[in-house]
């Protein structure tokens, strides 16, 4: 039976419509019948809401790369039996799973609540050591890359992870700083930034700051990428991929990704006719992003900015 203690703070972010999606497979997917992928399990939320409409033969795999957030889906999901829970990126799904096993993946890219507690670093609301790492046997933290990256290669990352048009003048700031000693907490990162732009802005160059170093210390867009096409490869012709990305940086991504196994062709648009005989593995379940409800906004504020996608596999690449 699923435990009815979780000592996670994390409300899951459009519940209901990742199930009506995970519950629209066909073929040799009968709805909630078989195994179901959570890419990045955290605490247990949607899992929890998946096992609630899971079968007695269905089965669940949760992946995350977070310690912490395996223990938190522990005492949420409990000693059901149909759950296997996994240390590691959905990236490296195949290493555990065979191939075509599966009739539903789901990946929420959002960073959890429970990760924002302060010790951890990931918030420049709280006075932290600089470390956000989602694993903390990883070798990088915040710290090295904010006192130890050359200039260019700081802006580089503030300006395509983060989308902050102030990148030069935050990369100089901090460069500027740590030359009168390192600097140790997310705090007096904060005070740099905050010095490098004007005051009107200093809000949204904060997040993105941010944004910009907690996906480069855990390597996002890499997994991401990566995982992409492992998730697809572990599921059943018939299965659902459901994604809720929260920023332009992984959206785009996702919607090339479903867009290209849902278009199949990939010949030149000058050439009257297909000559590459490549079909489609995909058909769209949203011919846009979902966004969450005014409702659930209200009620969850963290997910306001998501947005998920959905396909089902109709056809092997």
């Amino acid at each position: 039976m699923i435990s009815s203690v979780t000592s996670s703070r994390h409300i899951p972010v459009m519940a209901e419509e990742v199930l009506e999606f995970l519950g629209q497979t066909a073929e040799n997917c009968p709805p909630f019948g078989g195994l179901m992928v959570d890419g990045t399990v955290g605490g247990g939320g949607h899992a929890r809401r998946l096992l609630e409409r899971l079968g007695p033969q269905g089965q669940l795999a949760g992946f995350d790369r977070d310690p912490s957030a395996l223990d938190k889906a522990r005492a949420a999901l409990g000693d059901d039996p149909r759950v296997r829970l996994i240390h590691g990126s959905y990236s490296e799904a195949l290493d555990h799973l065979p191939p075509e096993s599966a009739c539903g993946v789901l990946l929420d890219l959002g960073l959890s609540t429970d990760q924002l507690d302060p010790e951890r670093g990931f918030s420049y609301s709280h006075d932290a050591p600089l470390d956000m790492r989602f694993d903390p046997t990883l070798d990088l933290s915040a710290f090295d890359i904010v006192n130890h990256y050359p200039v260019a290669r700081l802006r580089e990352i503030v300006f395509q992870y983060g989308e902050e048009p102030l990148a030069p003048r935050i990369a100089r700031g901090i460069v500027n700083a740590r030359m009168a000693g390192p600097l140790k907490t997310t705090g007096e990162l904060a005070q740099v930034v905050r010095a490098a732009v004007p005051e009107r802005f200093a809000i949204k160059a904060l997040a993105r700051v941010f944004q910009a170093l907690r996906l480069e210390v855990n390597e996002e867009i890499g997994h991401l990428e990566q995982g992409l096409e492992a998730c697809w490869s572990l599921l059943k012709t018939g299965g659902v991929f459901c994604a809720i990305s929260y920023h332009s940086i992984e959206d785009r991504r996702l919607k090339r990704f479903f867009a290209g196994k849902a278009k199949g062709c990939i010949c030149p648009p000058r050439l009257p006719v297909c000559v590459c005989g490549k079909k489609p593995s995909a058909k769209q379940l949203t011919s846009s992003p979902l966004r969450p409800t005014p409702k659930e906004i209200r009620l969850n504020p963290s997910s306001r900015s998501a947005k998920l996608r959905a396909v089902r596999k109709i056809g092997r690449d």
